[in-house]
């Protein structure tokens, strides 16, 4: 496991926002907590989708990296992020939509790390986080990438219903070298009571079938 790290000026983030109007999502309606993940492809050569990681009885957070938060300083947030979801009993998977040869060449040195690539935005896309027909660039000015999608992150139980979500509308969510620690807390403190809950529901069962 690689324990290298990129050393950046911290930065400063902004807090989850209310996204109750169309001018402020940006005409965006991602899925939000109460709602079921789709089973989307992650990765269709290895026929890998959510599904597979929702099989490990573990909750599962999925990570939305845009193309927008792609520097060098924004990788130790996904460092720390990946260790505090196992810490807590999760799997973290992470979505990207930027495949330039410099990002694959630094994921490199993040071997511990679990990334696949949006190559069409497809992932994003049924997470409402994308929309073609609505780019990014229309509401944002100096954002020229027609497929910019929105920073999240989603924690997803076995059932597929989503119990945690946060949607960044201001691209800060990994804009520095850590996490918001408000954020960071309350979702830890989620993954470890959901992890706890399905250990529990486990040894029930293996209790009725033993």
């Amino acid at each position: 496991m690689s324990t290298h790290q990129y050393s950046t000026p911290k930065t400063t983030v902004i807090g989850s926002q209310t996204i109750s109007t169309k001018i402020y999502n940006y005409g965006y309606y991602p899925l939000l907590k109460g709602d079921f993940a789709p089973i989307v492809q992650l990765n269709k050569d290895a026929y890998i989708s959510v599904q597979h990681y929702l099989d490990l009885q573990q909750p599962l957070v999925i990570a939305f990296f845009s193309s927008l938060n792609s520097n060098d300083y924004s990788f130790n947030s996904l460092i720390t992020l990946h260790h505090q979801v196992r810490h807590n009993g999760g799997n973290l998977v992470i979505i990207t939509n930027n495949t330039s040869r410099n990002f694959k060449k630094k994921l490199n040195d993040l071997t511990s790390l679990t990334v696949f690539y949006d190559y069409d935005n497809e992932i994003s896309e049924q997470f409402g986080l994308f929309d073609a027909s609505n780019p990014l660039n229309n509401w944002l000015s100096g954002i020229d990438d027609l497929n910019a999608s929105l920073p999240a992150i989603y924690l997803i139980s076995p059932d597929r219903q989503i119990v945690f979500h946060h949607v960044d509308y201001n691209f800060n969510l990994f804009a520095g070298d850590t996490i918001s620690k408000s954020l960071l807390d309350n979702l830890n403190d989620a993954v470890s009571t959901l992890s706890t809950s399905y250990t529990y529901l486990s040894v029930w069962r293996n209790k009725l079938v033993s």
